[in-house]
């Protein structure tokens, strides 16, 4: 199904020059926990952030809810992609 489409994994995220912007966003919001779930966490945020999803905290818990956090960062995680929101769109 995905045959000649680009498909970009949590490994290929970040740049030569550094982590990509949700990456060091989950750094400096300790969202990462025990780090099982991140990259799904990382790779969902990334998606809900260029589809232009985060117009208020409900918004970002409701496109993020088909990932389970067993540590509870869910806060932080919000936090985390608010903070890249709004770098994004001063």
């Amino acid at each position: 199904m995905q045959q000649g489409k680009e498909i970009i994994t949590i490994e290929r995220l970040a740049h030569e020059d550094g982590l990509h912007r949700v990456q060091a966003a989950y750094i400096e919001q300790d969202a990462s926990q025990c780090g099982y779930c991140t990259p799904g966490q990382i790779m969902s945020a990334v998606a809900l952030l260029n589809e232009h999803h985060t117009g208020s905290a409900a918004e970002i818990r409701e496109c993020m809810s088909g990932n389970i956090c067993r540590c509870g960062a869910y806060p932080n995680i919000v936090v985390a992609i608010q903070h890249v929101a709004e770098r994004a769109n001063p």
